[in-house]
Parts: structure tokens; C-alpha cells; sequence
């Protein structure tokens, strides 16, 4: 079971260890899934089952998405991990450097609030719709142009994500046991729309994109 004190490459083991009885219960509901959502006459629209794995008591989100009545039909699934009080959604890459992304609870109320503008949606249903919609996170380097609060966090906040929805704030690292491979994590701890930042914060997020295009030249 997964638990606030395992180390990184404990958690992500757990987590990529799982993987295929989460690929086999989600192609299990897709059918019935589909179906819900074709029914749907609101969009976006989900569909999310609770499933829990029975041998390591695991708690996850499998989660089925549609933008609009013609648009695709997406899934995935989440991990729920509780720390006393508090409530973290993991998803995990399995993509060059094994990376763990957690989304606190303050940055789920802040996409909801700041993009969304949806205050009924639990916080379940804000994390399957950033998911969803942000599929494509680009990694930038932050300084105190893009966050004027570098300072209170020092080499750990030196990052963020920029998204289709706009711009995630986050602390990260990563921990490397016996010379092996490290392994990233995210905190996602707040997010803004690129158009409610300030002219200073979009012209630096412009610049490391352009430095970022150029390098690749």
C-alpha cells in the first residue's frame, strides 16, 4: 500500500507495478463507459469509477473523457493517496525519467476557480478535467519574473508547466538511491491563465519558449 513515508522509487514501483490490472479494468468499463457518455447532453462530460486493488489496497480513479458530443473518447486513471488530513491526486509517467506528479488540493481549487469557473465540481472531477484538456505539459525553467515568490523556495520552484489551460506552478526534485535511475517529482501547487498574469510574467514565459525553439536549431 502506498504511504506518505515511502521513498520515490518505492512509490513509483507500486505504482508502475499496478499498471496492467489498471489497463485491464479500464478496458473492462470502456464499453459501459462510452455508453454514459453518449447519453450525455452536457459537455464536457466524465465518467470516473472508484476501483481499489484488492491485494495492495491501493486507491485509484479510472476516469473516461469527452470534450464535446464528436470529440474522442479519453481515460486514464489516477491514484488517490491520503496523508492524515490531507488529499493528493498522483499520476505517474512512464516516459524517459520516471516522474511522479502530485496535485494538491489548493491547485485543483485555483484551476477550478481560475479557469473552470465551475464551483460545483469536486475536486475528482477538476483533475480528470486538467488531465484531459492538459495532455501536453512543457516543462520551463521559472525565475522571479514568472514567480515573484522564487525566493521563499529557493532551487525548488526554479520550474513550472506551461499547458494548453495556461501556467502551472510547482515544486520539484528528484531522489536517487544507489546510483540508479532518479526519479522526478511534482508538486503542482497553484495555476494561473496566461491571460490573468502579468505582461512581465507572459513576455518571460514568451522568451524561454523562443530560447527553447532556438536551441533546438
Amino acid at each position: 500500500m502506498i504511504v506518505a513515508n515511502m521513498n520515490l522509487h518505492e512509490v513509483y514501483s507500486d505504482l508502475m507495478g499496478e499498471m496492467s490490472k489498471l489497463d485491464w479494468k479500464r478496458d473492462a468499463l470502456l464499453h459501459k463507459a462510452v455508453g454514459v457518455l453518449k447519453r450525455s447532453v452536457d459537455f464536457p462530460a466524465s465518467v470516473m469509477y472508484d476501483y481499489q486493488i484488492p491485494s495492495s489496497k491501493n486507491q485509484y480513479i479510472i476516469y473516461f473523457y469527452r470534450e464535446h458530443p464528436f470529440a474522442p473518447v479519453l481515460s486514464g486513471y489516477l491514484n488517490v493517496l491520503f496523508d492524515g488530513s490531507k488529499r493528493y491526486i498522483i499520476k505517474w509517467t512512464d516516459k524517459g525519467i520516471p516522474e511522479i506528479l502530485i496535485l494538491t488540493s489548493h491547485f485543483l481549487q485555483r484551476y477550478k476557480e481560475r479557469f473552470l469557473k465551475q464551483p460545483n465540481l469536486t475536486a475528482n472531477e477538476v483533475a480528470v478535467r486538467f488531465l484531459s484538456r492538459n495532455r501536453t505539459l512543457k516543462p520551463m525553467a521559472v525565475d522571479e519574473r514568472i514567480n515573484k515568490r522564487i525566493s521563499e523556495y529557493g532551487e525548488f520552484a526554479g520550474e513550472g508547466f506551461l499547458a494548453q489551460d495556461g501556467f502551472c506552478f510547482k515544486l520539484s526534485g528528484e531522489e536517487t538511491i544507489d546510483g540508479g535511475n532518479p526519479v522526478r517529482i511534482s508538486f503542482f501547487t497553484t495555476f494561473m491563465p496566461l491571460a490573468e498574469m502579468s505582461e512581465t510574467q507572459r513576455e518571460a514565459i514568451f522568451e524561454e519558449c523562443m530560447s527553447d525553439i532556438q536551441s533546438l536549431g
